[in-house]
Formats: C-alpha cells, sequence, structure tokens
C-alpha cells in the first residue's frame, strides 16, 4: 500500500529526480531521458492513467532540467518559475476540467474519479520539442562532474522517506484521537528536525535550497487551498492566471535583487494572515496566499541559487514531498465547509494561534539556517568524493 499510493509513488519519484541530478552530466541523455518522460506521461494521460507512472516521469523532467538549468540563473529561474506555476495552480486546473460536480460531493472524491486533464498531453508534447530543440542548439558539455556525496545520498533518502513515513503515522493519529481532528497539529512539528537534519547534510551551501523548500511548505500549510469546488471557469482562469503572474513577477525580482532574507520575511508575513479568519480581514488572508505567497515564494527560491543541481532539485521537492499537514483545515460532512470547524465555538481559538506560531517560528529558523549555511565554504564535489 505504501507503494502503490500517492505518497509512495512521490516519494519514489523525488529519489529518482534527485539521483538523476546527482549522477547524470552527458547532454544527450538528459535529453532522451527527458522525451522519454514527457511520452509517457502524456501516452498514459491519456490512456492508461496511472498516478505512480506520472509522478516518476515528472521526477525524471525535474532531476534532468536541474542538470540542464545548472550554471544559468535564467534557466534556473525559468525551471523553478514553471515547476511552482504547475503546483500552485494544480487545484484550479482540476476545477476547469470538472465544473459540473457539486460542491458537497468533491470532498469524497478520490484520485482516480478525478482523472487526468486534457492538458497535459499537451503540455508533454510541448516539453519534448522544447528539450529537443535545445540538446540540438547548446553543443556545449560543459556540466560541471557529478556530485557523488554520502552526505548527499543521506539528504536525498532522508526527505522522501521520512516525509512518507511522517504523513502515514499523521494519518493513523489523526484517526485514531479520541478528540477528532482537534489537537492533532502539533504531530506535523516533527517536519522541522527532518528537512533540518537534511538541510545540514547537503555539503557546502546546498542545504540552503532545501531551509527554503521548508519556509515554502510551513508557509503553504497557513494559505487556503483552490480545490475541485471551485467551478467557476472565468474565476479559476483568472485565478490561474492571477498565480502566473505572481511567479514571473517574483522569479524576475530574485533574479535582478534576490535577497534570501526579504523572502523568508515575507513568507512568515503571510504565514501571521491566517489570524485573519473572520470578514472582512480574511480577504486580507486570501490576498496574501493568492497573490503574495506565488510572488514570495519563486523570489525566495530565486534569490538562493546558483546551487548545483542535485540541491536544487531536493529543494523544489519538499513541499511535494513532505504531506503533513500542521493547520487545522477539516471538516465532517459533505455539508460542512473543510474550514467551519474553526469557527465553531466548541474549538478554541488556540488551535489556530499554535500551529500558526509555529510556522512563522519554523520560517524564522530557517531563514537563521540559511544565515549559517552561508557561512559554509563553497564545495565542488569530485567523483568518487564521500
Amino acid at each position: 500500500m505504501v507503494f502503490s499510493s500517492g505518497g509512495g509513488g512521490v516519494a519514489v519519484a523525488v529519489i529518482l529526480a534527485s539521483g538523476l541530478a546527482m549522477l547524470v552530466r552527458r547532454r544527450s541523455i538528459l535529453a532522451g531521458l527527458s522525451i522519454a518522460a514527457a511520452v509517457v506521461a502524456g501516452v498514459t494521460a491519456l490512456l492508461m492513467p496511472s498516478d505512480l507512472t506520472e509522478v516518476m516521469a515528472g521526477g525524471i523532467l525535474l532531476g534532468s532540467a536541474a542538470v540542464r538549468a545548472n550554471g544559468v540563473r535564467a534557466r534556473q529561474a525559468m525551471l523553478i518559475g514553471s515547476f511552482l506555476v504547475g503546483l500552485l495552480s494544480a487545484g484550479a486546473v482540476e476545477a476547469l476540467q470538472h465544473p459540473s460536480i457539486p460542491r458537497r460531493y468533491a470532498d469524497y472524491l478520490t484520485e482516480s474519479d478525478i482523472g487526468p486533464p486534457v492538458v497535459v498531453p499537451v503540455l508533454c508534447v510541448l516539453v519534448g520539442i522544447a528539450v529537443a530543440w535545445a540538446a540540438r542548439v547548446d553543443r556545449s558539455d560543459d556540466h560541471p562532474p557529478p556530485e557523488r556525496s554520502i552526505r548527499t545520498v543521506g539528504a536525498i533518502l532522508l526527505i522522501p522517506v521520512g516525509g512518507l513515513l511522517l504523513n502515514m503515522l499523521f494519518v493513523q493519529m489523526l484517526f485514531r484521537a479520541e478528540d477528532g481532528f482537534g489537537g492533532s497539529w502539533h504531530f506535523g512539528l516533527f517536519v522541522v528536525p527532518v528537512l533540518f537534519t537534511a538541510a545540514a547534510l547537503v555539503p557546502g551551501r546546498g542545504g540552503i535550497l532545501v531551509l527554503a523548500g521548508t519556509a515554502v511548505l510551513l508557509t503553504s500549510t497557513t494559505t487556503p487551498g483552490v480545490g475541485i469546488h471551485v467551478s467557476d471557469g472565468i474565476w479559476v482562469r483568472g485565478l490561474v492566471a492571477i498565480t502566473a503572474a505572481a511567479v514571473v513577477a517574483g522569479a524576475a525580482l530574485g533574479l535582478r535583487w534576490g535577497r534570501p532574507f526579504v523572502g523568508f520575511a515575507t513568507l512568515a508575513v503571510v504565514c501571521t494572515t491566517a489570524l485573519f479568519e473572520h470578514s472582512p480581514l480574511d480577504n486580507v488572508h486570501y490576498a496574501a496566499s493568492l497573490v503574495i505567497f506565488p510572488a514570495a515564494t519563486a523570489y525566495l527560491y530565486v534569490a538562493c541559487t546558483p546551487s548545483t543541481p542535485t540541491p536544487l532539485t531536493i529543494g523544489l521537492a519538499v513541499p511535494v514531498a513532505i504531506t503533513v499537514p500542521m493547520v487545522v483545515t477539516y471538516g465532517w460532512t459533505a455539508y460542512t465547509p473543510l474550514t467551519s470547524a474553526l469557527h465553531n465555538s466548541t474549538w478554541p481559538s488556540m488551535e489556530l494561534w499554535l500551529p500558526t506560531g509555529a510556522a512563522v517560528v519554523t520560517v524564522v529558523l530557517a531563514a537563521v539556517g540559511t544565515r549559517l549555511l552561508g557561512r559554509r565554504p563553497v564545495t565542488h564535489s569530485a567523483p568518487g568524493d564521500g
């Protein structure tokens, strides 16, 4: 069940992506793997949907793209931006494909009920064309030697495997709790030492990207998700456009004036807006989540580069690899909004203050860790280094 679940597939994909980024440097191999992965993802999306196959193909694309973007900040920014646009607009794309599903049933849909968006094959074809064109016009083979470090391997394994185990234990604890859904958020804090340990394991300054991913992950737990129940087409398209514009603006600003501290500070502010849960101040929280959060995320990632391909890969994958929630956003029936329990008088306000405060503190600690890791000397691992 572990490997057939979505979490197991993501863990395998992250390990595969990071392994490729660590070991493979030949341009022809990277281009071939990317095109093959795009074709496999497109075919499976059309004919035989398979979560495991699709996420593994995505892992191959991420690892190969990280190597291709190495050393060129503009390429790294493009990779970061495209990754974030896809990640942050996934729920909106699902809503576009399924506008007729009533809201009261949406909470019970499984992944197999949703099905693949028709845009997936089109994007896969575009990826194949882009990779083939890049392989044709770029004749240089000046990629650095592989990063064969035992510490890097430890970080690669720790993040997806630790995240998968934490998620499984969290779910078990959640459904065995006598007090229902309340009071279980604190178990998500175990993700913090796991990610900080992984950041410390990465040689040189590469762990900064892992800390950036940690800050993004913790901030995302305080933002409202956009799911399949958002069915008004014009609003959903507008949301995707706003997300893309915010990511582009953040990435461009990070290239022009990249300061990691500014990115961490902005994400901390976004976390605090989660406390504005009542009208009209809740609009501040929605604006911060839908506009500021994507821009600050792209800005922070870009500001923390340049980095070698492997840390970039695992840093981007952190919000995907570890899915342990920290803020209680669960409902009870299909007719109860997922966040309505927070407004119930039987739920103490401390259930919102404590996890939000924990998220803010973790983002601040990630900023401090970035400052410490920034004092490390830049290292270049040679083949065979352990």
